[in-house]
């Protein structure tokens, strides 16, 4: 995959998801993918741009497979840059197949992940964070993160990295002329100008990152372990913050065995609930596959709820469990489960159990979890934020903006010391491939084929 070269053959594949919908859209681009449309659709004439046309959709059998929609758009002013031809037919997978099929043997080669929007990137419709901003869209779990997908889409993101970018070209261009040149050519830049300009960008760069935290999590989520010795109340806990009886309940211990997975929204942010199966000993073969499933989803948890029942006192398999826990290490808030009992465990009984970690009171089955919820706020950063759209929402991105930064406060450190320009210059290239980085400029073929290669195949 070479970002430079051009794009010579035309490629095709079905853009709609899998299973039986009311349309499927069959999309074709490239330079023959009129003429393969006109070919499957055994149209006379070329179709219309942008207009849509009632066709017949043939094998190359002249066999008719389905009656479809044929919309063109000639380039560039299409999706990929490219002449685009869209397929739009009754969304039975059987019949969308056969016209791909026909549409292969006609001269077109199946699309790989993400090769229309790669295209897109390749001939100037998009820039390489635009370009990742599609996928966000099309996966986004929230309208949070949505919103945070169309926003980068229509450019917020690419446009401030921009204009950082291209105020660190504009101050190398200066250091580097004074470089090349004589002084009596090109006088000496002011080093206290230098030194304002790097710090104007460094915290531009600080400024950017600081929502970073935020935008990830609302585009990727926090996954959060329910976990707890069995019988404590974990699965009725799950349904209470999902609202719906998702996971069985019943008053038999060990009820739960395998690890079930959810999603919430909280305030914007994907919550990812693994409800686990009972934390403890056990010689039942079943058993130990779901405590050692549960171990894992604890180990790959963001935070965890160690789950107790406050009805009665602690037991050895909740000390067993908070062992867990404790050497998990992870962000922990231990719950107090039916409160609506009576009360036979009290805060300062469990705090060996996960020191430091907020104590909460619960009672699941009345779906009575607010100050479950509240302390989720708190644990995972979201208590005290203003709640707006985070600009940054990637760690691709949030990892090349650090780098942009330490590389220009390496450039100011190379200014106070009084450095020579071309020792300053070195931290602000750097910088200016960092940011090209996230909007294509300095990309590399292996990044892109890590970046597209994520990518449904359609997209």
């Amino acid at each position: 995959m070479n970002p430079s070269a051009p794009t010579t053959d035309t490629i095709a594949a079905i853009a709609t998801p899998v299973g039986t919908g009311g349309i499927g859209v069959v999309r074709i681009s490239g330079p023959q993918a009129q003429w393969i449309a006109r070919r499957v659709t055994r149209r006379s004439r070329d179709p219309r741009p942008r207009y849509a046309h009632l066709a017949r959709v043939y094998d190359g059998n002249n066999e008719l497979i389905d009656q479809a929609l044929l919309l063109f758009m000639p380039g560039p002013r299409s999706y990929t840059g490219e002449d685009v031809a869209e397929l739009s037919c009754h969304g039975g997978p059987v019949a969308l197949r056969r016209v791909l099929d026909s549409i292969l043997a006609a001269g077109a080669r199946p699309a790989g992940p993400g090769e229309f929007t790669l295209r897109a990137f390749l001939n100037g419709r998009l820039d390489l964070a635009q370009a990742e901003a599609v996928a966000d869209l099309v996966a986004a779990p929230t309208p949070a993160a949505l919103a945070v997908a169309a926003n980068q889409l229509a450019g917020r993101l690419s446009d401030a990295v921009g204009e950082m970018r291209n105020a660190c070209l504009d101050l190398l261009a200066q250091m580097e002329a004074e470089v090349d040149f004589d002084e009596d050519e090109v006088p000496a830049m002011d080093r206290a100008v230098v030194a304002a300009t790097l710090d104007s960008l460094h915290q531009r760069l600080e400024d950017a990152l600081a929502s970073a935290g935020r935008g990830i999590m609302q585009r990727h989520g926090v996954r959060v372990a329910l976990v707890g010795s069995p019988n404590v109340g974990k699965s009725s806990l799950m349904n209470a913050l999902l609202s719906t009886d998702r996971a069985i309940v019943t008053e038999i211990p060990g009820t739960t065995r395998d690890v079930l997975e959810e999603s919430f929204d909280l305030d914007g942010i994907p919550i990812v609930l693994n409800d686990t199966a009972g934390l403890r000993e056990t010689h039942d073969p079943v058993e130990i596959l779901g405590v050692e499933r549960s171990s894992r989803a604890l180990e790959g948890a963001d935070a965890v709820v160690l789950v107790l029942d406050a009805s009665r006192p602690l037991l050895g398999r909740d000390e067993t469990a908070g062992a867990r826990v404790r050497q998990a290490a992870k962000p922990t808030i231990v719950a107090l489960n039916k409160r609506d009992l009576p009360h036979a465990l009290r805060a300062d009984d469990v705090g060996d159990l996960a020191p430091g970690a907020p104590i909460v009171r619960t009672a699941a089955i009345r779906e009575d979890v607010s100050e479950l919820r509240q302390a989720l706020r708190q644990v995972i950063g979201l208590a005290g934020a203003d709640g707006g759209l985070a600009l940054v929402a990637s760690v691709r991105h949030q990892e090349a903006l650090t780098h942009a930064r330490d590389e220009l406060a390496g450039a100011r450190r190379a200014v106070a010391d009084d450095e020579p320009s071309d020792f300053v210059s070195i931290g602000v290239r750097g910088a200016v491939n960092a940011l090209g980085e996230i909007t294509g400029e300095s990309a590399t073929e292996d990044l892109l084929d890590v970046i597209f290669s994520k990518f449904c195949i359609g997209k």
